[in-house]
């Protein structure tokens, strides 16, 4: 009898170690944040929302932990996200991550140059660069995977 229950152990094991040899882990990937958009804006703050896209390359499910990122405006720090929530990840998918932080606008405009504020002032829709980075934290089987996040685009608003 324990022989038989020693057999099945090692077999177990074998099955596992095969699984994971066959099928190694890879972390999941940042594709690019898109939907930029701002919701209000009161005084000097403007709420803005976005949606972070990663894949998921992996036969199996991970948990998202929390997003870290800070924006920038021509290297001037303008805003922060920072944001934890328990989400399932599926497996072998893109995944979206709903983004929610507020922008200094004073900030913003201290960051332009002269030929860009004159020309946010001319036109009706301000265009404003703006780049994140950061990171999003994600587990699988125990372990915490953390995630680069580097994206530039432009914040476009009336």
């Amino acid at each position: 009898m324990l022989r038989k229950i020693l057999i099945i152990v090692v077999l177990i094991i074998a099955g596992i170690a095969g699984w994971l040899y066959f099928n190694p882990f890879k972390e999941p990937v940042f594709v690019a944040i898109k939907t930029i958009e701002v919701e209000k804006i009161e005084g000097n703050i403007a709420e803005v929302n976005a949606v972070a896209v990663f894949n998921n390359p992996n036969s199996i499910e991970a948990t998202l932990l929390n997003t870290e990122l800070k924006v920038f405006s021509n290297d001037a720090l303008i805003g922060h996200v920072s944001q934890t929530s328990l989400t399932n990840i599926q497996s072998n998918s893109n995944f979206e991550i709903p983004l929610h932080f507020q922008i200094d606008l004073v900030k913003m405009g201290y960051s332009q140059s002269i030929s860009g504020l004159l020309d946010n002032i001319l036109n009706k829709q301000k265009v404003f660069p703006v780049k994140f980075d950061g990171y999003c934290r994600i587990k699988t089987f125990g372990t915490v995977h953390k995630i680069p996040v580097e994206f530039a685009d432009e914040l476009k608003f009336e």
